[in-house]
This record gives structure tokens, C-alpha cells and sequence, in this order.
């Protein structure tokens, strides 16, 4: 029986799910080349079907100081996978164990399949737990005074994947944008500084830009300040008025900018339009249908946007999935004792966490 031509086992191969791929290395040496080539990897992220393999991850330790467990839940197609409303434990595929941290963990937005995991002591870790494969980047050689936020992200002009560390420095806090490539495997700073200070609060990335929250010493208020990756530029944002301005968070929600109270999340803004401050819209919040159905009192925080429908909330100690249609919520339970309140979505690729040869 005659060999299949090489661009047809490409194209089959390029509609397997990344578990099947992985065992196809094993095949041959031909198809692990040609599974590993950068061109494969790239072809194969932006099919719809890639995409479409949505996976749902938390971030777990036994206990402080233990190692730390990623989660990975059921496939998010299926959003009533998520659901504990019988008190067992909700099933997993996967429990990774991503080793052990001197200091707390975050976990940042995932890119592309990659996870970014940074702690207190700017120890930061790329991480593919489709490929189940670790890069703990290189010290940042520069000098932070106070860390207000990290982001990672791509930047489609280079080509490259980032990640940014804001901080300030004394003795005039001035705004500094630290920015690590995994193209060079290096860090660098921008030499531009900004005059505003960051506020240890979250930031998020959108439309090729890391945005975080701010305080403006010139204006006297918040405000939401934007990296752009390709320009390595800042530029500055209005938060809605009504809100008290470095106590908000920031997300994404269909695609826009959101800006949620951090004391009293049931106040949610979007921006309708990007960079446009006059298009803040109130957001019809989930919360309070919420607070009726619950006995308790409900303070609860945006973690993630599931799908145009659901939201990932976090109550005190508790994972919620709410169902903005219905105003509906459905309880979620962690794996193990511990939760670190981080819980994040990732598509399964076969992107490398290490520089390019």
C-alpha cells in the first residue's frame, strides 16, 4: 500500500485534538517533526475546532506552603459539568501538580493554550497543561520598589509572547513597564515612564494592550492606564464617575472592557466602545437577583467570562457559575481542601512555553 503524501497526513493531523497529537509523536520521527514544526503549531491554533476546546482550570494547594494543584475541569461546551448541586465532589480529567511556591500564587490571563503563574516574589512560570509542558522564566535584572500588576500576553506584530511587569520607583513613583519576550528569552524595560501610580489591583489584556488600575496625581482621581504591546506606549482611559476610582476591577465581558466595583461588585460598567470614554454602559448586573436566593449575605467577585451567558464568580471560599439568563447560579466545588480563588479558561494547542529555537 502506497505512503500518503505528506501535505494529506498534515491535514488530517491538523484536526486532531491535542491529545491525539501528542500520542502521534510516537508514530515516526516524520510526524513528530512535522507535529513540532512552528508552522504546524500556528495552523493548527487557528482552526475554529481548536478554539472550540475550551478547557476550565483552578488553582488548588493542600494547605499554605504545600505544593499548588492545577484543576482542569470538563470541557466548557458543557457548561452543566460544572455543577455540584448534589454536594459530591465535582469530577476532573486532570490534577497537575505545578510544584511548590515560596510565596502566594496568582494565575494570570491564559494565551493560546499557555497558563502564566506569578507569586509574590516575582517567581513567574509559563505553563501548557495540554502539552504539560514548564518554563520558569529568568529573573527580571531590574529594579522594582513596588509591584503593582503583571499581564501576559501576544503581541501579533513581533510575533512573540509577553509578559509585563508594572511597578513604580522611588522616589517620585513614577510608572515603569517591564517587558519579558519569549522570542529573545530576555527582559528589557521601556524607557518611556509614566507619571501615574499603579494600584496593586487587577489588570487584564485586550485588543493587544495590558490594562490596569491607576491613580493620577495631576487629575486627583483613577484612572484606567493601557501598554500597547506593538507601540510600547501608554495611554490613559476615564473610569465611570460614579464609581470610586481605585476601587474597581477590571475584565473582559463579550469582548469589552469591564469595570466592576471591588467593594460593592453588584455596580458593573462596559465599555461599548474601545478607548471611547463617553461609551461606558451600565451592565445589568447578575448580583442582586442573586442576593434574594441566597441566606447569606453575598459578596462575590468576577473571576472569568464562560460564554455570552455565564459568568465564573467567586463567594468568599465558593466557585459559582451564574447563568445571567436565567439569574440562576449553580455552585462549583474545588477540588481538596484549599482554594486559592483563582480559576481561569484555556483552549487546548500545542504552543511551547520555551523560546523558539
Amino acid at each position: 500500500m502506497a505512503e500518503l503524501p505528506l501535505h494529506i497526513i498534515e491535514n488530517i493531523l491538523l484536526r486532531l485534538p491535542v491529545k491525539s497529537l501528542i500520542r502521534s509523536w510516537c508514530v515516526c520521527k516524520a510526524w513528530r517533526t512535522l507535529i513540532s514544526h512552528p508552522h504546524f503549531v500556528k495552523s493548527h491554533l487557528r482552526l475554529p475546532q481548536t478554539q472550540a476546546r475550551t478547557q476550565f482550570c483552578t488553582l488548588n494547594y493542600g494547605k499554605p506552603g504545600d505544593n499548588y494543584y492545577l484543576v482542569v475541569r470538563a470541557s466548557t461546551k458543557d457548561c452543566e459539568a460544572f455543577s455540584d448541586d448534589n454536594g459530591g465532589a465535582l469530577a476532573f480529567d486532570y490534577l497537575f501538580d505545578i510544584g511548590r511556591f515560596k510565596y502566594e500564587v496568582v494565575l494570570l490571563d491564559s494565551c493560546d493554550g499557555l497558563l502564566c503563574l506569578v507569586d509574590l516574589a516575582n517567581k513567574i512560570v509559563l505553563w501548557n497543561p495540554s502539552t504539560r509542558q514548564c518554563n520558569q522564566l529568568p529573573p527580571n535584572p531590574n529594579v522594582m520598589d513596588f509591584v503593582g500588576c503583571h499581564g501576559f500576553g501576544y503581541d501579533s506584530f513581533a510575533d512573540d509572547y509577553k509578559v509585563f511587569v508594572v511597578s513604580m520607583l522611588n522616589p517620585n513613583f513614577e510608572t515603569v513597564v517591564d517587558v519579558f519576550s519569549l522570542k529573545s528569552n530576555k527582559w528589557k524595560r521601556i524607557q518611556e515612564k509614566h507619571h501615574t501610580r499603579a494600584a496593586r489591583m487587577s489588570a487584564t489584556v485586550l485588543h493587544g494592550a495590558l490594562h490596569w488600575v491607576a491613580y493620577d496625581p495631576i487629575l486627583g482621581f483613577g484612572t484606567i492606564m493601557a501598554f500597547d504591546f506593538e507601540k510600547e506606549r501608554f495611554r490613559g482611559m476615564a473610569i465611570p464617575r460614579e464609581e470610586e476610582e481605585l476601587y474597581v476591577k477590571l475584565r473582559v465581558v463579550g469582548g469589552c472592557l469591564c469595570v466592576h466595583g471591588a467593594k460593592d461588585p453588584s455596580k458593573m460598567w462596559v465599555m461599548k466602545e474601545y478607548g471611547v470614554d463617553t461609551s461606558w454602559s451600565k451592565m445589568a448586573s447578575p448580583y442582586n437577583s442573586l442576593r434574594s436566593n441566597l441566606n447569606e449575605e453575598f459578596r462575590c467577585e468576577l473571576l472569568r467570562t464562560l460564554n455570552n451567558e455565564h459568568l465564573l464568580l467567586v463567594n468568599k471560599e465558593k466557585l459559582m457559575l451564574c447563568d445571567q439568563k436565567e439569574n440562576t447560579y449553580k455552585n462549583i466545588k474545588p477540588y481538596g481542601r484549599w482554594f486559592r480563588r483563582d480559576a481561569n479558561l484555556y483552549v487546548e494547542t500545542l504552543v511551547s512555553p520555551h523560546p523558539s529555537l
